[in-house]
């Protein structure tokens, strides 16, 4: 086979080459006619100059310009009321790099329909916010050739969101771009995103007593709010967007020791309760619990979630509960429970650092498939906010606070009472 494979990498090699002069010839053609048309016309305006003055306009609709990007929406906005009293608008920008060179996002402005800017989007915010897909490695520069998705946040004050909104995202190419002059404009006029303004579903908490960590939830970019899976090859589904792990805090730690065992982590073995009236539709069980900070890959699909238990609440509206104590489920498949009836306790099982609890609305039964719904809480007291930049698993800094909140969801980093 050695022979065969020497032909087939003899044979690649002069299709590269091939590819590489048939490139290279166009490139040529283009810059040599860009050339002629400039000298024809008298004028002396460079490429940067023609690029400027392109920007400078204001694009309304389609104008059959050449870009080097692709920018449409992955699903239509959502809107939850969070626990700082202003709507969030989540949504996310697929950005596609058409281009012969890597091209980076300057910033992305979210205007209203009467073309007013709600907000932009730019320096390290942008860099957070624009991920590799699946990776989630974040970075404004897209590769040749790549994709990223770009986290909108749209934060407004309650009740003045918009029925949809458009973009200005402006790029850049690398200063020494042969192909940029066939580019007319390096900003986008658009993509337009339709909002969802129906009402998040307002359920009760799964958990009792305090000090309960949101430290994975919406808004900001994190492993939920940023996990995306292509579906059937049509569709890339947002199972997590406003799904919450809850850990336990204590005197500012989230264990007791060093954390080296489950046993000591304030949330392990606590009741899991059903948010809302409901039926059993599916349950895992049997997934033996994982030792904290050494997560191991699943076996199976079902294992992602270690041990389970999904209700559905509501007619397209399921509850799932992940990383549950094995052998402390409660239910089975059928079972009809009352909203705050025990379900399990919790643990940590699946890929799972350390114990918590997993907890989310999908419009379907599925953890991977189902797209991830907004949700309130009935009420709870907030208890405080968590700077994870500046924190340690044994020494978290926390703002503290003490407000009743009402009918809101938990955001990121935001620590929950339900006494």
């Amino acid at each position: 086979m050695k022979d065969g494979d020497d032909l087939m990498n003899q044979s690649l090699d002069r299709a590269r080459r091939r590819r590489f002069t048939i490139a290279a010839a166009i490139v040529a053609a283009i810059l040599m006619a860009a050339a002629c048309s400039s000298s024809n016309d008298g004028g002396s305006a460079s490429t940067a100059d023609t690029i400027e003055a392109h920007a400078s306009q204001s694009v309304q609709g389609p104008t059959d310009q050449v870009s080097a990007i692709l920018v449409q929406p992955v699903n239509d906005a959502q809107v939850v009321r969070g626990d700082d009293d202003m709507d969030h608008v989540e949504y996310e920008l697929l950005v596609v790099n058409l281009f012969s060179d890597p091209v980076t996002l300057s910033n992305v402005t979210v205007l209203d329909p009467d073309g007013q800017e709600l907000m932009q989007i730019d320096g390290e915010v942008l860099a957070a916010a624009t991920q590799s897909l699946f990776t989630k490695e974040p970075s404004p520069v897209i590769g040749v050739s790549a994709a990223v998705s770009v986290d909108v946040d749209l934060v407004l004050a309650p009740d003045t969101v918009p029925e949809r909104v458009t973009h200005r995202i402006d790029y850049a190419l690398p200063a020494d771009s042969a192909g940029a002059v066939i580019l007319d404009d390096p900003v986008v006029h658009g993509p337009e995103v339709a909002i969802d303004r129906r009402g998040a579903i307002v359920i009760s908490s799964p958990l009792a007593g305090d000090g309960w960590l949101a430290t994975s939830a919406c808004c900001a970019p994190n492993v939920h709010r940023d996990l995306r899976l292509a579906i059937d090859g049509r569709r890339i589904s947002t199972a997590e967007t406003f799904a919450v792990d809850w850990a336990r805090v204590e005197n500012d730690r989230l264990f007791d020791g060093d954390g080296s065992q489950n046993e000591q982590f304030y949330a392990f073995g606590s009741e899991v309760l059903a948010v809302a009236d409901g039926t059993v539709v599916s349950i895992n069980d049997g997934v033996p619990e994982s030792t904290p900070y050494v997560s191991k890959a699943p076996e199976t699909k079902a294992g992602f979630g270690g041990n389970q238990v999904i209700l559905e609440i509501a007619p397209g509206v399921y509850a799932a509960y992940a990383h549950l104590q094995p052998g402390s489920l409660t239910v089975k498949v059928g079972d009809t429970v009352k909203a705050g009836a025990v379900l399990a306790k919790l643990g940590n099982t699946g890929p799972s650092e350390g114990p918590h609890l997993h907890f989310g609305l999908l419009d379907k039964p599925d953890l991977f498939a189902g797209r991830s719904l907004p949700f309130v809480l009935d009420r709870f007291t907030l208890g405080g906010t968590v700077d994870f930049e500046t924190s340690e698993a044994d020494n978290l800094v926390i703002s503290p606070e003490s407000r009743e909140v009402r009918e809101a969801y938990p955001l990121y980093g935001s620590i929950q009472n339900f006494s």
